[in-house]
């Protein structure tokens, strides 16, 4: 399963994603945002950028509320940020609340933090090189995907959360189900990495869900204490340097740095050999741990950094744990460089063509696409992340070019009034009808021109007119008006029709109706008269007949008598 996930029904074309992903690993494809896998080192700004919370988190909760209902012993790491992102509960609660879900043993991964402190003071006894700090997994990704040549500088040591995995196997076997709970997004797809060592992790979002739902009522039980406590500064700025060394913030020697871009500028000037410090501690999120992207705490970093630094500072110094030698903690990074096609110059510039980008002067590099520049939007689209659609400029000119080549060619006429009456804009249509007496211009008002009072209630009352019939006999014309109010620019839009060829042909059809059916009257009165004729003729003849016909039957009948 994917670690981060996108909801097209959910993905509203805002391109957001884009602009806050630092390393641009989000493609764009009708429209839809989706993640780059191969690019992603799942900082998780996409997921809390998201306006329509489209991006979704993978959740192994089930796999843990699977392994409780199974009966196995379920061990929770609990990420040392917990004290700063649940400040809600009191240590002692969240603990006890923690146990009544059905987890067994809950340690904090401080733990394993202070074994990789350990290995840390000894990188900086060996060698001249730079050592970076191997902890967050998401400069981990960024380095091995965008500064490979720099995979040789991370610490060769597992991250605290796998550390403390391996101490928990091996302290409670192999067979004990273990499940890490922390700030991170990237800690899903370094579990991954470590195989056994770790059977799930969730975030603190999830937890939090997970006791909400719970909603059990238990007694408070005291605050796990075993962790040391220098390693408790791990989720803050500068916790990691703290942990293993006195560090002040003027040496040049060691560097503390939070936030992907900051961090992104120190290996840039690692990169270039501008600066060579012994050691660089790296967090990817601004503020530390405590600002993980999936902490579930709406409380300012500040807040957090404070509740942690407390929280350490009034821990009891506790004995350094005995590592077990046959536990393994050496981990060597790998190369993972990010390859994609590059586009020549000629293949940048036909894509810049195709949203009206001809000459530098056009590229205008607003970043509303989500991309930078102009030139890296159209390397995007080459390299099939980007669409030219994703250009608001370009597209807003292809718009308003439309609807200019609608409205200038539209056979009605198209006026457009302030609540003044003053003209605010025309088509050439409506200068066809009505320049006949005098000039329409913008600026001038419509009642130099014709007779506006619909307009003016428009205005005023705010309700449209639909349909109605108007004429104005001093243009020859003849119009059926729409005319609507334009609330949010306060003016006034009116649509006339020229209906006037229409109603001459509607009267020229009238006129040939009423000829039509007094022709109709005239035959049909003649039709009467000559029947009537024929019915007259028709009568004589039979009347003459029929005494014809009796003086003939009479003579007969006689001359047999006789």
């Amino acid at each position: 399963m994917k670690t981060i996930v996108t909801q097209k029904v959910n993905c509203k074309d805002c391109h957001r994603c884009v602009r806050s992903c630092p390393v641009k690993a989000i493609g764009i494809e009708r429209g839809h945002a989706r993640l780059v896998e191969d690019k992603c080192i799942l900082c998780g700004k996409c997921v809390v950028e998201c306006p329509q919370h489209a991006k979704q988190v993978e959740t192994q909760l089930d796999r843990v509320k699977g392994a409780i209902k199974e009966g196995r012993k379920v061990i929770m790491s609990l990420a040392p940020s917990f004290i700063g992102n649940f400040m809600e509960y009191r240590p002692e609660q969240l603990l006890a609340q923690i146990r009544s879900l059905g987890v067994a043993v809950i340690e904090e991964t401080a733990i394993g933090a202070e074994v990789v402190s350990r290995y840390y003071r000894s990188f900086l006894n060996v060698g001249n090189k730079t050592v970076i700090s191997a902890c967050c997994p998401v400069v981990v990704n960024l380095i091995e995907k965008y500064y490979p040549q720099l995979v040789d500088n991370l610490a060769p040591v597992v991250s605290p959360m796998a550390a403390h995995g391996k101490l928990i196997k091996q302290r409670h076997g192999a067979d004990a189900f273990v499940v890490f709970a922390g700030p991170c997004i990237a800690k899903i797809a370094e579990r991954d990495k470590h195989g056994a060592d770790m059977d799930a992790v969730i975030t603190f979002e999830q937890l939090r869900e997970w006791l909400k739902e719970a909603k059990a009522e238990v007694p408070f039980e005291p605050v796990l204490d075993e962790a040391w406590d220098r390693s408790r500064y791990f989720p803050v700025p500068g916790g990691i340097l703290k942990s293993f060394m006195h560090h002040d913030e003027t040496d040049t020697d060691v560097i503390a740095v939070d936030g992907i871009e900051k961090c992104m500028e120190v290996f840039n000037g690692l990169s270039q050999q501008e600066i060579a410090p012994r050691f660089i501690e790296a967090l990817a999120c601004a503020g530390g741990c405590v600002a993980g992207p999936v902490s579930g705490s709406f409380s300012c970093v500040p807040a957090k950094k404070a509740k942690v630094v407390e929280f350490a500072k009034r821990s009891r110094a506790s004995a350094p744990h005995v590592i077990p030698r046959e536990c393994e903690f050496h981990f060597t990074h790998e190369n993972k460089r990010v390859v994609a096609p590059e586009p020549d110059e000629a293949q940048i510039r036909a894509i810049l063509n195709q949203t009206g980008k001809f000459t530098v002067a056009d590229e205008k590099n607003c970043g509303a696409c989500g991309y930078n520049s102009c030139r890296e939007k159209a390397i995007a689209v080459y390299q099939g992340l980007a669409e030219t659609e994703m250009c608001v400029p370009y597209m807003r000119s292809k718009a308003e070019s439309f609807a200019n080549i609608i409205v200038d060619n539209s056979l009605n006429a198209i006026i457009v009034v302030n609540d003044k009456m003053t003209i605010q804009e025309f088509n050439p249509a409506a200068e066809r009808m009505f320049n006949k007496r005098k000039e329409m211009v913008k600026g001038t008002s419509l009642t130099e021109v014709i007779d506006c009072a619909d307009f003016l209630t428009v205005a005023i009352a705010g309700r449209k007119i639909v349909g109605k019939r108007v004429e104005y006999p001093a243009y020859g014309l003849v119009t059926e008006q729409m005319i609507v109010p334009v609330y949010e620019h306060g003016l006034v839009l009116g649509v006339l029709t020229d209906v006037t060829d229409y109603e001459k042909k509607a009267k020229e059809i009238q006129h040939m109706k009423l000829e039509t059916v007094e022709k109709a009257t005239e035959i049909i009165n003649k039709q009467m008269h000559v029947a009537q004729e024929i019915a007259g003729l028709l009568g004589e003849t039979t009347a003459e007949t029929k005494s014809a016909l009796l003086e003939l039957i009479w003579l007969i009948k006689g001359k047999g008598d006789q």
